[in-house]
């Protein structure tokens, strides 16, 4: 049988989620204290900690909030996520689909580590399928992960700060071009 969940520890974790990106508009959140998330969420410290052990642990639940998002979309849509581009391609879907949170959360006040560790998820299959295919070294293929990885972080971090002026898919397929010529050149080496 469910548990049944406390419908005032819902609301009040809300306005404690809310409270902090409202506040990741005009700070870092290594800036952003228990005190003033409280203040601005009208909840008690003490109510805070009942939940929450620092603004980090806050911040980890909102941001496990959208990786289960993201997980859930895979499922749902059916899609398959067997390349970097797939992976990016969605996150970009949503990513849009959420752009008010997203903004703040891959703004430079949010979390900048964020957006690697969704890109993590396909490290594994992405270095085996690169040894396999291109002949290269777990290695290599490694360096290769970190390198497409990396710029595809920074071109989504634009991309959001841009206010999602481009269409996600064209970028997806830009990436993509992208992430095929360097393994193209890997491969020759």
């Amino acid at each position: 049988m469910a548990e049944k969940v406390d419908v005032r520890i819902l609301k009040t974790k809300e306005r404690l989620k809310r409270a902090l990106l409202d506040l990741l508009k005009t700070k870092s959140v290594s800036d952003i204290s228990v005190s003033e998330i409280c203040k601005k969420g009208n909840v008690n410290r003490n109510t805070f900690y009942c939940h929450y052990d620092s603004v980090a642990d806050l911040l980890s639940e909102v941001e496990g909030s959208f990786l289960q998002e993201l997980s859930q979309s895979i499922k749902i849509s059916g899609e398959t996520v067997e390349s970097v581009s797939d992976l990016v391609y969605l996150i970009l879907r949503i990513a849009r689909a959420n752009n008010d949170f997203c903004s703040l959360l891959f703004s430079d006040n949010g979390d900048k580590k964020f957006l690697s560790t969704i890109l993590t998820f396909a490290l594994p299959s992405a270095v085996e399928n690169w040894s396999d295919e291109l002949g290269i070294s777990r290695s290599d293929s490694e360096m290769l992960y970190y390198f497409i990885s990396g710029g595809a972080v920074r071109v989504i971090e634009q991309w959001v700060a841009s206010g999602f002026v481009e269409n996600e898919k064209m970028i997806a397929e830009k990436l993509n071009t992208m992430i095929l010529g360097a393994q193209s050149s890997m491969a020759r080496q």
